[in-house]
């Protein structure tokens, strides 16, 4: 399962979708208030989305947000409104969200003052929505797009016809809509329409944040997100409008934009030894092949959820004798890192936000950009004499990058005296034998949520068909426990600790089973389903008996095309 997902908004996903591109990692009718999204329907105008996203980047997940009925000639702006908020609460909990999609409209600005706010309030959160422009052009004049496509913090998408040229039906306006991409037989022979062009954008808004934020653990603004879409200004253009025979729009490149983003976000500061040094399977599988790495992490870490964990610069600054030696040479950091200093037992103790707000003018000339600091302090602050303030709360490199141990030809014990060790972004591996139950020793950090994971046969972790998890203090106190909490019969366990220090998974087989396994630990990317179903009853998820749910009208105009305007 990855972990980066598009949020879609609209009239819920069929089981039949689902069958094809997998079950949606969360799902409710926020309509009529239940968790059935399907309806007994066998298509929806959201399934049609769905596909337009899987079409785009199938390694993405998908959130079916339910807000109108099964008709489909409906919704309700309250739904809408809970549907956001939802966003929102799972961004909260840990869950990798890039985008949502907003397939609708309408050419009344007032309707969509219920939700104003969850668009604004997702956007501080780097969360942007993508909307269809509209389906009411008339290729005679220009026409804005409908709302929510015209708000601010919403990306505009109209309609091409594959080859370039502005669709006729859609609503293309220079002003108001931000670039053009394929409505015209896609995602399948028929399928016409702004709707499903702008699930593609969802998708690449996605697939970009997701990549910048594993390296710089930042997204990108809403005009940066823009500037990627349209390749810095230098974006493929569309033929032009027949309207005047002149305006051109930017068209929607998926592979385009996730190469400008890399060349302009990524690879200026990606250091390919650096995500080795995050985690030993990475450096099993890669060694020091840098190169390979950053392939890993395009094309399959950033969906696993991976970042880039350790920082060599925060290294080199924890060392007075490395500062002389590599200065801000991140890469000589993380060769020596993996070669000499984890066997020296040298671990990250510099914090370049605790180095800033011990030197306001540092926070001043820098901002929050961590990398900038940690460089003023390996070049002068040192020199200076400057506190590097104290480090409180933060995860040293020892718990991110300590290698992995797995089981081995001796069987792990039943107690704190383990070999057995995983850190957070790592995997070990066992053998449950009968009536055996192996501890692996972990480390956490207090109000970090982790998500644990026992793999078994039904995910291809091991041959053991249904693994049990517990978790333990250092203490010996019982925690927690799962079973078949993950995909099938696999065991899935998050935990916040209130403290800091060790602590003790252990896993087992239920009732007699035996087997292989994979023991997973990583920072909370999402959260277990019956938290979920607890943050989603406590929702307003029914209709606003004040505000009047707006009829959907065809913006097509010849009544074939299948993009609606709520």
């Amino acid at each position: 399962m990855g972990v980066w997902s598009v949020g879609i908004v609209d009239t819920g996903v069929t089981d039949e979708t689902e069958g094809v591109y997998g079950a949606s990692l969360f799902e409710y009718d926020y309509y009529d208030g239940d968790s059935d999204t399907d309806g007994g329907r066998t298509t929806s105008h959201g399934s049609l989305v769905a596909t337009s996203v899987e079409l785009t980047n199938e390694a993405l997940e998908r959130l079916d947000l339910k807000v109108s009925g099964n008709s489909e000639t409906e919704i309700s702006p309250s739904a809408v409104n809970s549907a956001l908020t939802q966003i929102g609460v799972l961004h909260d909990a840990g869950w990798h969200i890039g985008a949502y999609n907003m397939s609708f409209g309408s050419t009344s600005y007032s309707w969509t003052s219920t939700f104003q706010a969850q668009i604004d309030a997702l956007a501080e959160r780097g969360i942007f929505g993508v909307a269809a422009s509209g389906n009411d052009g008339t290729g005679v004049g220009f026409e804005n797009a409908s709302y929510p496509a015209s708000l601010s913090n919403v990306i505009s998408v109209g309609s091409h016809d594959g080859s370039g040229n502005p669709s006729w039906f859609s609503q293309n306006n220079s002003s108001t809509v931000h670039l053009l991409a394929d409505g015209e037989d896609f995602p399948g022979t028929g399928d016409d329409g702004t709707s499903f062009a702008a699930p593609q954008v969802s998708a690449t808004v996605t697939t970009i944040q997701a990549l910048v934020e594993g390296v710089t653990s930042d997204r990108l603004s809403f005009d940066e997100t823009i500037d990627v879409l349209q390749l810095g200004g230098a974006g493929p253009q569309s033929s032009a409008d027949p309207v005047d025979g002149v305006t051109t729009y930017f068209l929607h490149t998926h592979s385009g934009s996730v190469d400008y983003a890399l060349s302009t976000y990524v690879d200026p500061v990606f250091s390919g030894l650096e995500y080795i040094a995050s985690y030993s399977d990475i450096e099993s599988a890669f060694v020091r092949d840098a190169g390979a790495a950053r392939s890993h992490y395009i094309s399959t870490g950033v969906y696993e959820g991976r970042t880039v964990a350790f920082d060599g610069l925060e290294y080199v600054a924890s060392y007075s004798d490395l500062i002389g030696v590599f200065g801000t040479n991140r890469e000589a950091a993380a060769t020596h890192y993996l070669d000499f200093g984890r066997n020296e037992g040298r671990t990250v103790t510099f914090d370049a936000d605790n180095y800033m707000n011990a030197n306001p003018d540092v926070a001043a000339a820098f901002g929050a950009d961590d990398d900038l600091a940690t460089q003023h302090y390996i070049s002068h602050g040192i020199y200076e004499g400057r506190s590097t303030g104290t480090s409180v709360g933060s995860t040293s490199a020892l718990v991110t990058v300590a290698q992995a141990v797995s089981e081995g030809s001796s069987d792990l014990p039943k107690n704190s005296g383990t070999s057995g060790y995983v850190g957070i972004g790592q995997s070990a591996t066992g053998t449950i034998t009968l009536y055996d139950h192996d501890w692996f020793r972990t480390e956490l950090t207090a109000g970090e949520t982790i998500v644990i994971q026992a793999r078994g046969s039904v995910s291809d972790g091991g041959t053991l068909n249904d693994p049990v998890l517990r978790l333990y203090d250092a203490n010996n106190n019982y925690l927690g426990y799962d079973d078949d909490g993950g995909v099938g019969r696999d065991a899935y366990l998050t935990y916040t600790p209130t403290t800091s220090g060790d602590f003790y998974i252990e896993v087992d087989g239920f009732y007699n089973y035996t087997g292989s396994y994979t023991i997973e630990v990583d920072s909370a990317s999402n959260a277990s389903l019956s938290t979920l179903e607890q943050e989603t009853a406590s929702l307003d998820v029914y209709k606003d008996p004040v505000v009047d749910d707006v009829q959907v009208a065809n913006l097509a105009g010849s009544g074939t095309y299948a993009d609606w305007v709520f």
